[in-house]
């Protein structure tokens, strides 16, 4: 497991159910408190592509020292 997602899992966000399968197969799923994230998450999401260009323009300046 990725330590992202025992985070997620610690904090509440993922509920995780292991299987006694071989091979081994875990799922993750999103809890009430997870889901309460995906409209802000969403938002997020449409700001970021609605501003490519001015995300890349600000990537490019700051790796050109300025």
């Amino acid at each position: 497991m990725s330590s992202r997602s025992a985070r997620a899992e610690r904090d509440g966000f993922l509920a995780r159910t292991a299987y006694d399968e071989n091979p081994p197969r875990v799922e993750y799923a999103p809890t009430a408190l997870g889901r309460t994230l995906i409209d802000p998450l969403d938002a997020a999401r449409a700001w970021a592509r609605a501003h490519v260009p001015e995300i890349t323009e600000a990537g490019t300046a700051y790796a050109q020292g300025g």
